[in-house]
């Protein structure tokens, strides 16, 4: 009888945790394109001309999680220019989009900016998308 019982408690253990559903999304059949993208933001100081700030940071509220990808753009060509989100992140953003704040330092005056961006992603996404948030931030 003890041995009806361990049989029966182990087939039915086995039973269920083989019964388990698989936690991994339907993403039907995407087709997604190459290309990355990518939101930037601009900084600029009062006359207009490109700024390299102190103390960026790019949070995604939600999360917790910085979302910052590089920290000083110190070549010519991407002066001042700053990656909030990249496709990189695609899979930690939700599909209805999340809060990202950025926020940055002028270097001499030490003027301090916040901005919010919302910009969506989600498992099955291809790409992000940025619904909303500055593309220039004067300081």
């Amino acid at each position: 009888m003890k041995k009806l019982f361990y049989i029966l408690s182990i087939t039915s253990v086995c039973f269920f945790s083989c019964s388990a559903t698989n936690n991994q999304p339907d993403c039907e059949n995407m087709i997604c394109t190459q290309e990355f993208r990518m939101v930037q933001v601009v900084f600029k100081d009062s006359v207009g001309k490109p700024l390299n700030v102190k103390a960026f940071s790019a949070v995604n509220k939600r999360t917790g999680e910085n979302m910052a990808q590089n920290s000083d753009p110190s070549n010519e060509p991407s002066q001042g220019v700053y990656i909030v989100a990249s496709d990189a992140d695609v899979r930690k953003l939700s599909e209805k989009g999340d809060v990202i704040q950025v926020s940055a330092s002028h270097p001499v005056t030490n003027k301090n900016v916040i901005s919010e961006f919302v910009v969506t992603g989600g498992i099955c996404a291809c790409h992000i998308n940025k619904i909303s948030g500055p593309s220039e931030i004067v300081l």
